[in-house]
């Protein structure tokens, strides 16, 4: 439980750019003066939720408890999709129910998760619930409202990052991330050779980027503890053309090649 002199931390997460976040800021400020805002990110790509659950899970696990995460990826809007509060691992998360949140509550621990109900959503703007339905349910949560005060109990929707398939000779696995330094992130959390060959390319397997010569691609073991492809110096994006939702083939090669 937060004690009254700690200040309550509210994460923020979305595909808004630089121009809306600041109105979702504006709104919880308005409401909770003193709360701690950080931003994760907010140059997921458009509408791509899962990317926006990936970024979500890698960063919120390092909050301590009593945080609140704000996470808006929402293609569906003003639509029937609901709003959701969700409580795990000390942690609370507010946003969609389209999955975005899914993932990175269940890094922390079982989620319970309730709708928020749509006396929340009267005069809200039906393109920006960020600001005025998801915003002021953060900072209420910051300020003490419990999660069941939003609505009844529901099983939320859930969203997979699945998982990479591995046989003797290949791996298939999917683009979850692209981060700003053009790395490839991929739904694999192992690598099982020590020579990877991807489209006709040898991988150097590192440990760290600066094992590689420049401008070498490599595959590691990210900070999130997934398969990562990077160019030292350069943009694994770029090389081989890799955008999130992408399927990719990684073959074994030879420790001669």
């Amino acid at each position: 439980m937060q004690r009254s002199s700690e200040r309550s931390i509210i994460t923020l997460l979305s595909d808004f750019g630089s121009l809306y976040p600041a109105q979702m800021k504006g709104a919880i400020l308005s409401r909770a003066r003193d709360a701690v805002l950080v931003d994760i990110a907010h140059d997921v790509p458009p509408q791509d939720v899962r990317a926006g659950a990936f970024a979500l899970m890698a960063a919120a696990r390092h909050f301590p408890a009593g945080t609140v995460h704000l996470a808006v990826v929402d293609p569906g809007v003003g639509t029937g999709r609901l709003g959701i509060v969700v409580e795990s691992g000390g942690h609370t998360f507010v946003g969609p129910d389209n999955g975005l949140l899914i993932p990175a509550a269940r890094s922390l621990g079982v989620p319970e998760a309730w709708m928020i109900d749509q006396v929340f959503f009267e005069g809200a703007s039906p393109t920006f619930h960020g600001r005025d339905v998801f915003a002021p349910a953060a900072a209420a949560l910051a300020s003490g409202a419990a999660p069941s005060s939003f609505g009844p109990r529901i099983s939320p929707k859930e969203l997979q990052m699945g998982s990479a398939e591995i046989s003797e000779d290949w791996m298939e696995a999917e683009v979850v991330y692209v981060d700003g330094f053009g790395n490839v992130i991929i739904n694999a959390t192992e690598i099982p050779w020590d020579v990877v060959i991807l489209a006709g390319r040898r991988l150097m397997r590192a440990r760290t980027y600066a094992e590689a010569g420049p401008d070498e691609p490599l595959i590691t073991i990210g900070s999130h503890g997934f398969a990562e492809i990077a160019v030292r110096g350069g943009s694994a994006e770029g090389l081989f053309g890799l955008a999130p939702g992408d399927r990719i083939l990684l073959e074994r090669g030879n420790c001669s090649e």
